[in-house]
């Protein structure tokens, strides 16, 4: 059987600060080149993933951004890209902003790069989440209105759940629509919901991915909301120590915290049962 790993990043790969530590890199990188197949499945953008894993050489495409898009983080080549209909799109703009809750809205206008666009920031996170990307992306601008097109990918809040809980059960609704919602690994005071197409999806994109490259296992490595799909449907799910609590009763398997790099500590276990030896 060919077996494949897929981690998430944030809460999971990522230390407590956010970062990619030295040995965790060091050891994928080294493991990776002995041919032990490995990727990641995040809520991340490639371009908001870049700096984070400078110096990280993975050989298979990754899951970005629950699942929207198959990409080759090192050339930042798309293998697979699910939309949003118009239709759709344009629905799920306007139930965000009856909650009072204007969304960021992600556009891949040409198959390649990300364009995003806001109507308004209503609260000091909000603004430095903007600021963090605006360098980023090949586009990430205010404007005074949605424009919707049929290019859209992702729609995505961020506030407190008291907001996004209720917007979040709206939205679960519309037909055609998927949608996650989770804390924020860094200050769970504020709750995450992204929206995107119901053909995409963390678990939805490693089994695209595990059947473009001939994978018939999949071991998932997560710790959030979002990756309670993943770790339930895989063959073997498997939560961080410091995982939220609801994962770590979907896992089948616990492994060390992100703090103590916990998944590349287990990956050096899995390639040693394969005879990979460091």
């Amino acid at each position: 059987m060919a077996t494949l790993y897929a981690s998430d990043l944030d809460g999971t790969l990522l230390g407590p600060d956010g970062k990619l530590s030295p040995f965790s890199r060091d050891t994928i990188n080294r493991l990776v080149e002995k041919g032990f197949p490995f990727t990641l499945a995040t809520a991340r953008s490639v371009a908001s993933a870049r700096p984070i894993l400078a110096g990280l050489r993975l050989r298979l495409p990754c899951v970005m951004m629950n699942g929207v898009f198959l990409t080759d983080i090192a050339t930042e080549r798309h293998a697979a890209v699910a939309y949003i209909p118009a239709e759709t799109a344009r629905r799920t703009v306007d139930t965000f902003l009856a909650h009072g809750r204007p969304p960021f809205v992600y556009t891949c206008p040409a198959g390649a790069g990300i364009d995003v666009v806001y109507t308004r920031l209503l609260h000091a996170y909000e603004e430095n989440f903007a600021a963090e990307r605006k360098s980023r992306y090949h586009s990430f601008r205010q404007a005074p209105d949605y424009v919707i097109g049929d290019r859209t990918v992702y729609i995505n809040g961020i506030d407190r759940p008291e907001v996004i809980l209720p917007l979040y059960e709206a939205v679960g609704k519309i037909p055609g629509l998927a949608a996650v919602c989770y804390p924020d690994s860094y200050d769970s005071r504020y709750y995450y919901l992204e929206t995107f197409s119901h053909t995409a999806g963390k678990w939805q994109g490693i089994r695209r991915l595990a059947a473009m490259e001939g994978f018939d296992t999949i071991v998932a490595i997560g710790d959030n909301l979002n990756d309670l799909e993943m770790l339930t449907m895989a063959h073997r799910g498997v939560a961080v120590a410091n995982a939220q609590p609801e994962a770590l009763r979907a896992a089948d398997q616990v492994i060390g915290p992100n703090g103590g790099d916990g998944v590349a500590r287990f990956l050096l276990e899995e390639a040693a049962k394969q005879g990979i030896n460091l």
